[in-house]
């Protein structure tokens, strides 16, 4: 889960068309199964499978239910200003043709630069997190975990050279922990209670880790990241 930045008039404006990672990427061939940058273009589909059922709303520390146009237009602003601002994308459509409708969402999230050091040579650790999305027609056929161990293994890991990428589940929603294991993630802290602001009300979740090597195991999920804004 991922917080992101309102562009201000110091920082430069980049052209989405030469922004990296903004695919389309192609997953798998049987089902088809693409990623590519999130628009405005898919704000009406957005809209539509939100509002199927409340599956999304209660799988998530953010969505309103019911989803309005409003809602999806502010999230797809976030996302196509952070690649405007930053240059390159972190925000993807689960699809099943490059530019077709779609039918889920996968972002990633570079927090700056902390505190936490590599345990060998001391620099400090570049952290992604990633959270995810699908419609309820999509549910239970892999594309989440597809879609989380491409962005997790390929993007973060190979293109924007993360040492570490976290996410987390709710406890209760096991099939949200498998796409998050499928993606070579391993369950750092299994039982966390956090503060839900959107239900007002706690909730128990289990923080996950993937790390590009072995060396940086050491360093430990310190708790919570989806008590912050989130898309």
């Amino acid at each position: 889960m991922a917080t992101e930045h309102k562009p201000t008039q110091e920082q430069p404006l980049f052209d989405r068309a030469k922004a990296t990672a903004m695919g389309p990427y192609l997953l798998c061939e049987d089902p088809p199964h693409y990623l590519s940058a999130v628009g405005f273009e898919d704000i009406p589909e957005m809209v539509r499978v939100v509002n199927l059922d409340k599956s999304i709303y209660d799988g998530t520390a953010s969505f309103e239910y019911p989803y309005l146009e409003s809602h999806a237009h502010a999230r797809v602003a976030r996302a196509v200003g952070y690649t405007t601002t930053k240059g390159y994308n972190t925000h993807w459509a689960m699809r099943t043709s490059p530019n077709g409708p779609l039918m889920g969402w996968i972002h990633s999230y570079l927090p700056p630069a902390g505190d936490e050091l590599h345990p060998e040579t001391g620099r400090v650790l570049k952290i992604g997190e990633i959270g995810y999305w699908v419609s309820p027609e999509y549910q239970g056929k892999g594309y989440a975990s597809r879609s989380a161990r491409f962005v997790v293994q390929e993007i973060l890991f190979k293109e924007f050279n993360c040492d570490i990428v976290r996410a987390e589940a709710y406890t209760h929603n096991a099939g949200s922990r498998k796409v998050l294991e499928g993606a070579g993630m391993e369950c750092e802290v299994e039982a966390k209670t956090v503060f839900i602001p959107k239900l007002q009300e706690e909730r128990v979740i289990g923080c996950y880790a993937a790390h590009r090597d072995d060396s940086t195991k050491r360093v430990r999920s310190p708790g919570s990241i989806c008590t912050r804004p989130t898309q």
